[in-house]
């Protein structure tokens, strides 16, 4: 398959199908010489057999057709580049014939303003291509990955493990070339100045663990260990933790490509210099290291320290080139020190505190989520538009252009229990929730006529749809800009299935127990446990989080833990019993901290307090069930 996407990429498409077509045949050769090697009839396959074939040719043909759409996209942007070579060209010979004559400097003076506008012309229409080609490309490419994890699961449940193991290389394909796409296209809105930037506040030492947790597995692949070495007073930042943790991430992964049988090391400090506080992430390896001549040319676009480098390790050499320009976007910048054979040493240094690029509405958008500010009444399931009856509760509207994206969409959401009604357009859309008031929207941003932005605008705009909460599912579904906008959430295509269900959740009807706690193996015991005993049981990984949980559908028992990121659960049971409705509602809290007695007086509004360990998992489930039937019914909604 490999080999058949190269060869479309660079011939075309004709010889790629041509391709799929000869190793189909090959393959139903393979298959039918085997049948008749155990005593079957040659021209016969099995059901599995039949349904590799089937799966090989579609997924063929739709790499094809991806790879024909990239060939189109190269020729034309080589074009483009062409063309604005040649204005600059004429620029250039523009201002010597000005210099050389300068009888003829009305002449030159015109040719130079031809020139100009023929250049500005080019890089609009640059623009303009990438705009496209990234909308182009992205989607079949989304859809492939969307396919392949539904053809998984219908071949896990036919048992048919090698058809796992293909469907997964195609997935896994599908995803690298699209992360290669999402850097071509993050590179180009910041060379064309229109990236822009969205601070959260969040403490410097649990992003650098987190980051480390993530990449350790990565780290260890090739027998290396990671030390993560946080120096004193870190204390909160304030800046893009999306971009930020992509710079780490990709320095990480570059010291885990060219170090073996080492140490990878992450030193994190902060420093005042200038009246300004700085936060310094080093990450330091054993491995190959550099020349002074390949760190001279180690930020270029598409290149390493050298060819061999490349051919040993592979790579694009887009990584270190994004990481950098996403520094600098952050107002900072990336600094390297490297000995040959000894290692190398990476330094991303940015400010603690970002000055952003455009109105920052995180903030804002999480306190209105957990209830504070007025527009905290748009989670409130009480204030739902008029004419909402019972029934529409879980009707889900998905408007999305991709007649693919709407039906992987409706198929997942229809598995998780929603009702589901769809819209092609934006315009469909509003008269569509308009007509069944839905009890959520999933709304895609590049719409044709009116985009995404424009209807999440019109709804909010429209009393009659101003409180259905609306989830932004895009390519471009910016987490700030949605949630300035009216959003709830936004959900990054290709979609994560994961978040998306965890976002959905959120609007199910109540469970009866809702967990919050930030240890996902301590909830998935309890959750066991419960659902045993038979209830219905909800999950939440901060209190944050749970807040939102309990604004949408509220349970019937919280049991809750302590210490927690974003939100701990002191500040959550503060909140909760300030929420109109939440006073009476049940909280256990479930802890293996020890307690100073000024945390338990704080302590004074839960219903009760089981320590970690101490209190078995039947006793938990017990002390919920008592607190249950405490209650004269399910408790009322916020």
């Amino acid at each position: 398959m490999p080999v058949i996407l190269f060869v479309a990429v660079a011939v075309g498409p004709g010889p790629g199908f041509l391709g799929t077509a000869l190793s189909t045949l090959f393959a139903a050769g393979f298959f039918a010489r085997s049948n008749g090697a155990i005593g079957a009839t040659a021209s016969v396959f099995t059901m599995g057999q039949a349904v590799a074939l089937l799966q090989y040719v579609v997924v063929g043909f739709i790499m094809v057709t991806v790879s024909a759409s990239l060939r189109r996209a190269i020729i034309e942007n080589e074009a483009t580049l062409r063309r604005l070579d040649e204005a600059n060209r004429t620029l250039v010979e523009s201002r010597a014939s000005l210099l050389a004559a300068k009888a003829e400097a009305e002449v030159a003076r015109r040719d130079a303003e031809a020139a100009k506008e023929a250049a500005e012309g080019a890089n609009r229409a640059k623009s303009a291509f990438l705009a496209n080609m990234s909308h182009e490309l992205r989607t079949p490419l989304s859809a492939v990955i969307g396919y392949s994890e539904m053809l998984e699961e219908q071949a896990e449940d036919m048992g048919e493990a090698g058809m796992l193991a293909d469907l997964g290389k195609v997935k896994s394909n599908a995803r690298h070339l699209l992360s290669l796409i999402n850097d071509v296209l993050d590179l180009s809105k910041i060379e064309a100045a229109k990236m822009e930037s969205y601070g959260e506040d969040f403490d410097v030492a649990d992003f650098a663990r987190d980051a480390a947790a993530t990449v350790d597995s990565l780290v260890r692949r090739k027998g290396n260990r990671l030390v993560l070495d946080l120096g004193d007073g870190l204390g909160p930042m304030h800046s893009d933790v999306v971009k930020l943790r992509q710079c780490l991430f990709n320095l990480l992964s570059n010291a885990a490509k060219f170090t073996e049988n080492g140490t990878i090391t992450v030193r994190v400090r902060r420093e005042a210099s200038g009246g300004v506080d700085w936060v310094s992430f080093a990450v330091e390896d054993t491995g190959i290291g550099m020349a002074p001549e390949q760190i001279a040319r180690l930020f270029q676009r598409f290149a390493q320290a050298d060819d061999s480098t490349t051919r040993r390790f592979g790579g694009t050499g887009l990584g270190l080139a994004l990481s950098r320009a996403f520094s600098q976007l952050l107002g900072g910048d990336i600094a390297v020190d490297s000995i040959p054979g000894q290692g190398t040493t990476f330094t991303l240094r940015v400010p603690a505190v970002l000055q952003e690029t455009v109105q920052d509405a995180s903030e804002d958008a999480n306190a209105d989520a957990s209830g504070d500010g007025e527009d905290g009444a748009l989670a409130d399931p009480t204030l739902r538009p008029p004419g909402v009856a019972a029934a529409d509760l879980r009707l889900v509207l998905v408007v999305d252009d991709e007649a693919s994206q709407r039906e992987l969409l409706s198929r997942f959401l229809q598995r998780q229990g929603f009702a589901v009604r769809t819209a092609a357009d934006g315009r469909s859309g509003l008269d569509l929730a308009r007509a069944l008031k839905p009890h959520v929207i999933l709304l895609d941003v590049m719409l044709p006529e009116i985009d995404g932005w424009s209807v999440l605008q019109a709804l909010k705009e429209d009393p009659a749809t101003a409180l259905i909460p609306v989830v932004m599912v895009s390519f471009v579904a910016e987490a700030g800009l949605s949630a300035a906008l009216g959003a709830v959430d936004a959900v990054p295509k290709p979609v994560d299935w994961v978040k998306l269900r965890t976002v959905m959740d959120q609007f199910r009807d109540g469970g009866d127990v809702l967990i919050v706690d930030d240890d996902a193996d301590a909830r998935g015991r309890l959750r066991s446990v419960l659902e045993a005993s038979g209830w219905s049981v909800q999950e939440a990984g901060d209190g944050a989080e749970a807040l939102r949980h309990v604004l949408h559908t509220p349970p019937h028992v919280i049991l809750l833990d302590l210490t927690m990121p974003v939100m701990d659960g002191f500040t959550f049971l503060h909140r909760l019993r300030e929420t109109p409705g939440c006073a009476d509602l049940p909280v256990i809290v479930l802890s293996a901290r020890d307690m100073s007695p000024t945390e338990r007086s704080r302590l004074a509004e839960a219903d009760g307090v089981l320590r970690k360990g101490e209190a078995s998992l039947r006793e938990v489930a017990a002390e919920v069930r008592r607190l249950d039937d405490r209650q004269a019914g399910p408790v009322a909604p916020v």
